[in-house]
């Protein structure tokens, strides 16, 4: 099974827009745990309801999807859209997630803590220029994972799902 036949399938089976994104979300959890380019940076990987920091951010979804922790103890904010390839990415898009990831909170050990990096993953490529100007000039660093970087991932897609 490919990522997009994962894609395919989860557009159909999914019962609601919020059921498909936390299909999606697990998916990029294990995604993120098993390519090659990410293991050796992420100790542990948390979907957002289980992140323990979650309620000092907020509590309910407030643009941050997972939460991956790093073996050098720093932690990366990451964002999932599960959206139609053709869709285009806009500035309301970025705004709630950049906001909640630029704040403060309690690591583990109870030491102030924040975000050391920003990762945004979707099944789009395409961004209009307001969303591509917000990402510029952030303090806290984004990159992005776009579908075809998805689409060419070292993973074994089947295994994952």
């Amino acid at each position: 099974m490919t990522f997009n036949d994962i894609l395919a399938k989860y557009r159909v089976i999914a019962f609601s827009e919020r059921d498909k994104g936390t299909r999606f979300e697990r998916l990029m959890r294990a995604y993120l745990m098993t390519d090659p380019k990410y293991t050796p940076t992420f100790k542990s990987v948390w979907l957002w309801e289980d992140f323990f920091a979650r309620e000092e951010l907020g509590g309910t979804d407030t643009g941050i999807d997972l939460v991956a922790e790093t073996f050098d103890g720093g932690f990366w904010a990451i964002q999932c859209k599960c959206y139609n390839e053709n869709t285009a990415i806009d500035k309301p898009d970025v705004d709630t997630f950049l906001s909640t990831s630029g704040r403060k909170f309690r690591s583990l050990d109870g030491q102030q803590s924040a975000f050391s990096f920003r990762l945004w993953i979707s099944t789009t490529a395409h961004w209009t220029a307001n969303a591509e100007n917000t990402l510029l000039g952030q303090s806290v660093p984004i990159t992005r994972i776009n579908i075809s970087d998805l689409q060419n991932a070292p993973v074994d897609w089947d295994r994952l799902e």
